[in-house]
C-alpha cells in the first residue's frame, strides 16, 4: 500500500479546493493510505494575501509536521495543490517545498490553481529562478481541463494527467420543482464577489431583462472579498433600483445552501478569476438540476456542454449573458430539458466516486 503526504486547506473556508481536498481525504482507497498536513493561513477569504506573524508561525508548524509525518508514518509521496497567485502564496509554497520535497521520491501537483505558468514569468528574474528551481519537476502534475494553462508542461513535470473534478452527489432523489413560468425566474451566483468572478455582470443582465418587462430576481450567495467592493456593488444595484430583486445570503453550507440551489431556477458563473481551473460550484448546480451559464475561461468552459445544458459566454460580456437568459426566461420546457441535461451529466462525469477512482489511479501508478 502506497503511503501519501497531503499537504492542503480543509474547510473552513469554504472554498472549492478546500472541499475537494476534504473529500478527497474522507473517501476510503483500496491502495493507497493518505496522511494530512493542513494549511489554514486564511480564516477566511478576506484575509488571503494579507502578511501576520500567525501565517509566519503557521508556515514553520507546517514544514515541522511533514518532517514528524515523514519520518514518523513514512510516507514517500508528497501530493501538493500548488498556488499560481497572489504572489505571496507561490512564495508561501516555494519555502515549503525548498524545506521538504527532497524528503519524498515522488512529488505531484495539482493545480487546482490555475496559471503558475502564466504568473510566474512576470516575476523578476532572480526571484523567478529561485522560484523555479525549487518547484520544477514534479513527478506527475494533475489538472482537471485540457483548456487549462499548461502548468506541469512549464514546470517539466515527468508526467501529467487530466481528469475533471468529483463531488459528493447530495439530490439522489432529483426532487426539483421547475419553474413553468408561473413564479419570477430566479438567477443564482455563487461564489467569492471580488468582481472577477464576473457577479456584476450578471447583475447588468438581470437589470437588462427587467427592463425588458421579464420579472427576474438575482440571489448571492457568498463572502464580499472587501468592504469597499461591497459598498461599490451595493450602490449599483441601487442605481438600477434592483433592491428588492436582488438576493444577498452571505455564505451559506449545509440545508441552506441546498435550499437556495433548489430555489433558484438557473445558475450563472461567469468568471474569469485568474486561478479559476474548473468551479466546483458548477457541479453543484448541475447536480441540483440546474441550468448552467459559464464564461470560455479555462476549465470552467469543460463542464458546460454548450447549448444542451446550458450556454457558454464571453467573458466581460453582460449582453450574452442577457440573450442566454431571456432564452430561458421565454422557454420554460427548454429550462427543463438543459436543467434534466445538466443533472445527467453530472452523473455521468462528475460523481465523487469516479473522481476518488481517478486519484487513486494516478498516485497508485507512481
Amino acid at each position: 500500500m502506497k503511503k501519501i503526504l497531503v499537504v492542503g486547506q480543509t474547510p473552513p473556508p469554504y472554498g472549492g479546493q478546500a472541499v475537494i481536498i476534504q473529500a478527497m481525504l474522507n473517501a476510503s482507497y483500496q491502495h493507497i493510505k493518505m496522511y494530512h498536513v493542513r494549511m489554514c493561513f486564511s480564516k477566511d477569504f478576506n484575509d488571503r494575501g494579507n502578511f501576520s506573524i500567525r501565517k509566519v508561525l503557521h508556515l514553520l508548524s507546517i514544514v515541522i509536521k511533514i518532517w514528524l509525518i515523514r519520518f514518523k508514518c513514512g510516507p514517500k509521496i508528497l501530493y501538493y495543490p500548488l498556488s499560481s497567485a497572489p504572489k505571496i502564496a507561490l512564495l508561501r509554497d516555494t519555502i515549503i517545498l525548498g524545506c521538504t520535497r527532497f524528503l519524498f521520491k515522488d512529488v505531484v501537483f495539482h493545480f487546482h490553481a490555475a496559471g503558475v505558468s502564466e504568473e510566474l514569468p512576470k516575476y523578476p528574474r532572480l526571484l523567478r529562478n529561485i522560484v523555479y528551481g525549487i518547484i520544477s519537476k514534479p513527478t506527475l502534475g494533475i489538472t482537471s481541463s485540457e483548456y487549462n494553462p499548461q502548468d506541469a508542461k512549464y514546470l517539466k513535470a515527468c508526467h501529467s494527467i487530466v481528469f475533471p473534478l468529483g463531488i459528493h452527489d447530495s439530490n439522489p432523489y432529483e426532487s426539483r420543482n421547475f419553474n413553468e413560468g408561473n413564479r419570477p425566474l430566479t438567477v443564482m451566483f455563487m461564489g467569492l464577489l471580488n468582481g472577477t468572478k464576473g457577479e456584476s455582470y450578471v447583475l447588468d443582465a438581470v437589470y437588462k431583462l427587467n427592463q425588458s418587462g421579464r420579472n427576474v430576481r438575482y440571489l448571492l450567495a457568498g463572502k464580499y472579498e472587501s468592504e469597499k467592493y461591497k459598498t461599490n456593488f451595493e450602490s449599483k444595484i441601487a442605481k438600477y433600483g434592483l433592491k428588492e430583486k436582488v438576493l444577498y445570503q452571505g455564505v451559506v453550507t449545509g440545508k441552506e445552501k441546498e435550499k437556495i440551489f433548489m430555489d433558484s431556477d438557473v445558475f450563472c458563473f461567469p468568471s474569469f478569476f485568474s486561478s479559476e481551473s474548473f468551479g466546483i460550484v458548477l457541479l453543484e448546480a448541475m447536480m441540483y438540476q440546474m441550468p448552467v451559464i459559464a464564461t470560455r475561461w479555462r476549465g470552467i468552459q469543460s463542464v458546460v456542454d454548450d447549448g444542451i445544458n446550458g450556454f457558454l459566454v464571453d467573458i466581460k460580456n453582460a449582453d450574452q449573458i442577457s440573450v442566454a437568459l431571456a432564452k430561458l426566461y421565454d422557454d420554460r420546457t427548454l429550462l427543463r430539458e438543459m436543467g434534466m441535461a445538466s443533472r445527467e451529466l453530472f452523473k455521468e462525469k462528475y460523481i465523487e466516486q469516479i473522481y476518488i477512482q481517478n486519484i487513486e489511479n494516478a498516485l497508485c501508478n507512481l
